[in-house]
């Protein structure tokens, strides 16, 4: 009778605990809305390079003297700006000043100027260096300079080779590789993609976004949080008593929101599991572990007020989140140099975990890996629940 009336008291702690929870409007933001959101934002962003779809119509300009250097070159331009689904759109312009101007205002994306004596140049504006238009209109200028360059040697070495009729177009088209087949392999479980780590990051970050609630539920038992708080540490259910409850409800919390984001990715973004999604529910179970790891172990500290409690749990989340790769190229570079040099240091991130977890159950055969960072959670989880609990024992009024 005793063992029933204490489980039904641990019940009634776990059902208020999850009300006290829900009923946070920043938490349900920031852990469930936020991961949604953000997923949104990378499928907007990725899916022009992810869809596979042809570049046609590159806006370029031609400025040419007229000579037969700058008219083999306007040639070859073109001969790819033909056709439906040609590759660039070309405009010729009588001068390079012409030419700047319509690049200034958005009309071409560069231009080409092609002089006797000179070798092609391509010229950018200054605003839109560096832009996907921009590279190709530079691999389709260096192509010609290396067929033109490969013809002058030959002309040279064997003058008769290039003397037939025709003989120049088909060295040209030749050496221009367009009878090129190739074909892309993979060595992993399923077809890899570069933007998958930032979904993978995503779910990390969002695991530490939740340590949010354990956090509000720690500091509402904590003696110095709040008088309800002082009130709670004397009551008759001890300290271990409504820490666990807490642990329990942040967890169901967190690990529902963490599913839902791990759906949304998986059949909105379509970002692949590797056909391995009741691993990767299992997986969210030790990431909410150890984001209510976290959280317990920040609300525990004491004599630190719940403002500072806040900023502490944000502060750490996104310096951990940082080196997970999910704030652009960069933060993915950080990631790759720190697990060469400092694997460490990764290892004891629990954010770079997370992701490690998701990547290597979708693309490693073996599921050795997967465990191991699962593991590694765990074992993060179980040092900060340690410490936690040194800091959460009952204490007295007059200590206080």
């Amino acid at each position: 009778m005793n063992a029933s009336n204490g489980l039904r008291s641990a019940l009634r702690l776990v059902r208020f605990d999850l009300v006290q929870a829900l009923r946070n409007r920043g938490i349900v933001i920031w852990v469930m809305v936020f991961p949604i959101l953000l997923s949104t934002v990378f499928m907007f962003m990725f899916d022009g390079y992810e869809s596979g779809e042809a570049i046609v119509g590159v806006p370029v300009g031609l400025v040419e003297d007229g000579s037969p250097e700058a008219r083999g070159l306007a040639e070859a331009l073109e001969g790819v700006s033909r056709g439906e689904g040609a590759l660039l759109d070309l405009t010729p312009y009588a001068d390079e000043g012409e030419a700047a101007l319509a690049a200034d205002a958005g009309d071409i994306c560069a231009y080409v100027v092609a002089q006797e004596g000179e070798d092609p140049r391509m010229v950018v504006p200054a605003r839109s260096a560096g832009g996907t238009d921009q590279a190709i209109v530079q691999i389709v200028l260096d192509r010609y300079l290396q067929v033109s360059e490969a013809i002058e040697v030959v002309a040279e070495k064997d003058p008769s080779a290039l003397a037939a009729s025709g003989a120049v177009e088909e060295l040209a088209a030749s050496l221009s590789g367009d009878d090129i087949v190739s074909e892309r392999i993979s060595v992993l479980r399923t077809q890899s993609s570069e933007f998958s780590r930032y979904y993978y990051a995503m779910l990390g970050f969002s695991s530490l976004m939740g340590a949010q609630v354990a956090l509000l539920l720690v500091i509402s038992k904590r003696a110095d949080g709040s008088p309800a708080g002082m009130r709670r540490q004397v009551s008759a259910a001890g300290p271990a008593t409504q820490l666990a409850s807490g642990l329990v409800a942040s967890w169901i919390v967190v690990f529902c929101c963490l599913v839902v984001s791990l759906v949304y990715i998986r059949m909105v973004a379509g970002v692949s599991l590797g056909g391995r999604e009741g691993l990767a529910v299992a997986a969210c179970a030790a990431c909410a572990l150890v984001s209510c790891a976290i959280g317990t172990f920040i609300g525990a500290i004491p004599r630190l007020s719940s403002e500072t409690k806040d900023v502490i749990c944000t502060v750490l989340t996104m310096g951990l989140s940082l080196p997970a790769g999910l704030f652009g190229t960069p933060s993915q570079r950080l990631c790759d140099w720190l697990s060469v040099n400092f694997p460490l240091v990764q290892l004891a991130n629990p954010a770079v975990q997370v992701g490690e977890a998701f990547y290597r159950l979708a693309f490693y055969d073996s599921l050795v890996p997967f465990a191991g960072s699962l593991a590694t959670l765990v074992a993060i989880s179980a040092v900060l629940f340690a410490v936690a609990a040194l800091f959460m024992r009952r204490q007295r009024y007059a200590y206080l």
